[in-house]
């Protein structure tokens, strides 16, 4: 078994840093001497998450995720620690072997993942043989060249049972190949391909791991156009965004996400140069998928079908996304078409001016609701005011709502004063709920314990003085937490934290609980006399405990010598006291 020493992470880990490395995953923000961010490790609806690019640390305020950059690629992209080294140190050039070291897996639906990792490479190798020629040349035919295959590892499927008989020759069972949406039982209980004959375009996770199919004709004529993977364990349509993870840089890049209904939207866009692009897959939007956009960015383009079903998933999303801080801005494609077949009707300058030029949410909604009204009629006029206020009042910018305020007013003809009257009714019912602030109060043991560690981690002499002076606190994390280290103290002859974290790997529960002791607003100076009360505080709690245990033993001992011993030491300790 292989694996990196530490001396080989610590090298890699004083290359990079931290806060290139995340901004490839969320957008940051610089605020003082910090950046802060989305916390993708909870439901975050405001920035939570700091890094200190002088500390190379993140530490999220609420749900208390931190660590170094190791730690944060492993647990975005869920993979084990050591993958997260080696994926950091392809970032900075350096070449790192973990070869065979494999640690202890705990995947769930391992057995599904590689089933489709195996059938995704089986698809696109048949693409590639002589058999697989027709194929390429109806893909070639539509503008997909070598490098659009090769993207989104587009492959092929025959009319043949080969992949299934290939998955069952390396041991799956014929029940999880047909639970996996690879296969079907017919009648003589034999296993097929469900996909054959077909174009395959795989479909993958936020992590970029392959969890589906969708399989599109490409001769002949079949009753369906596309067959798509059914719901599975790992295969959950609402819970994903089609091309998320590789149109992850170039979104964080341009602060901008443009969203479609389907994955040859996506695909297309990519053939124009258009990369920052993903889509919903044809299901309507859901609160999941918002989150995942919101996690990038907060400028969206939405571009849906140009039919009316894509008109209602518009509003749709509109409505779904208007509590969340979207500038959110609408592309409508005339003559009813989708994004894929408008760039081959209409070409690359027609489809980056609607880009370029796209209407606001608000606009939009209005322009659509306006159409529901006789603004002939006085009760149509106030109907239509009325039902607009609940979206005017929902712009936080002062001069945005007065502009669109003055535009309602000239489409109504209804004054502006009157208008704004409106929107201040409104706000009045608006109650806001306070809730109070509960307070923990901390006894003077944990107190002593974080102040014990918070110089621990500053200062080299206080480790040493706590090896020679004390090596005991009350808590069980704790204690474990300041024998590590002293441990890494002996070992390097001092304690740098960023490295101390490091050496602790993927012992998440260590890493959190020094990161938090590490984000305590303690004074960096101190004193010994400080620290000998700290030391007092705890062997006090420790003669304490030391007690109390011979208190209960001798409620149980009957034997008179033994109970005078436990009498015995009892007084002693309290004479120590």
């Amino acid at each position: 078994m292989s694996k990196p020493s530490n001396e080989e992470i610590f090298e890699i880990q004083r290359k990079i840093n931290i806060v290139d490395v995340i901004r490839d995953y969320i957008p940051l923000t610089k605020k003082g001497k910090n950046y802060f961010g989305i916390c993708p490790f909870h439901d975050d609806h405001n920035p939570s998450m700091s890094v200190s690019q002088e500390k190379q640390m993140y530490k999220c305020f609420v749900c208390g995720a931190a660590g170094n950059v190791f730690n944060f690629v492993k647990d975005y992209k869920n993979i084990n620690y050591y993958e997260a080294v080696k994926e950091v140190a392809n970032k900075v050039g350096i070449s790192i072997d973990i070869g065979t070291y494999k640690p202890k897996e705990d995947i769930k639906f391992k057995d599904e993942y590689d089933i489709y990792d195996l059938s995704n490479k089986f698809y696109q190798n048949n693409l590639n043989t002589n058999l697989g020629k027709i194929a390429r040349n109806y893909l070639i035919s539509r503008d997909m060249n070598d490098d659009i295959i090769k993207k989104f590892q587009i492959g092929l499927s025959f009319s043949d049972n080969k992949l299934t008989e290939l998955l069952l020759k390396k041991g799956y069972s014929k029940e999880l190949l047909v639970k996996s949406g690879i296969a079907v039982i017919n009648n003589d209980g034999k296993v097929n391909d469900i996909y054959r004959n077909r174009i395959m375009f795989p479909l993958w996770d936020t992590n970029g791991k392959v969890i589906g199919f969708s399989g599109r004709i490409y001769e002949g004529k079949d009753q369906s156009k596309y067959i798509n993977t059914m719901e599975t364990d790992i295969f959950k349509k609402g819970s994903l965004l089609y091309n998320y993870e590789n149109a992850r840089k170039s979104i964080l890049d341009k602060d901008e996400i443009i969203i479609c209904e389907g994955f040859m939207d996506v695909i297309r866009l990519y053939t124009i140069g258009v990369t920052n692009v993903v889509a919903t897959m044809g299901t309507a939007i859901t609160k999941e998928q918002l989150n995942l956009i919101r996690k990038l960015t907060n400028n969206v383009i939405l571009m849906f079908d140009g039919d009316s079903a894509g008109e209602k998933a518009t509003l749709s999303f509109i409505e779904l996304s208007k509590d969340i801080d979207f500038n959110l801005n609408i592309v409508r494609l005339e003559e009813d078409l989708d994004p894929d077949d408008y760039i081959i009707k209409k070409g690359k300058d027609k489809m980056m001016e609607h880009l370029s030029k796209p209407i606001n949410a608000f606009d939009y909604a209005l322009f659509n609701l306006k159409n529901n009204y006789n603004f002939n009629n006085p009760e149509d006029v106030s109907k239509f005011i009325t039902s607009i206020i609940d979206k005017i009042s929902n712009i936080e910018d002062d001069v945005i709502r007065d502009l669109e305020i003055k535009k309602i007013s000239k489409l109504t003809n209804v004054d502006s004063d009157i208008i704004k009257s409106k929107i201040k009714t409104k706000t009045k019912e608006v109650k806001v709920e306070i809730k109070p602030i509960i307070k923990f109060k901390e006894n003077k043991y944990d107190k002593a314990s974080k102040l014990i560690l918070f110089n621990m981690i500053r200062h080299n002499n206080i480790i040493q003085y706590y090896f020679n002076n004390l090596s005991y606190l009350p808590d069980e994390i704790d204690r474990r937490l300041a024998s590590e280290i002293v441990l890494f103290f002996k070992k390097y002859n001092s304690f740098n934290l960023v490295d101390f974290i490091t050496y602790l790997g993927d012992n998440s529960e260590l890493v959190k609980r020094v990161s938090y002791i590490d984000s305590l607003e303690f004074s960096e100076n101190y004193s010994m006399e400080e620290i000998d009360n700290y030391f007092d505080t705890i062997r006090e709690f420790s003669n304490k405990k030391q007690i109390e245990n011979l208190q209960n033993k001798l409620k149980t001992e009957t034997n008179d010598v033994v109970r005078k011993e436990i009498a015995k030491k009892i007084i002693e300790i309290k004479s120590k006291m």
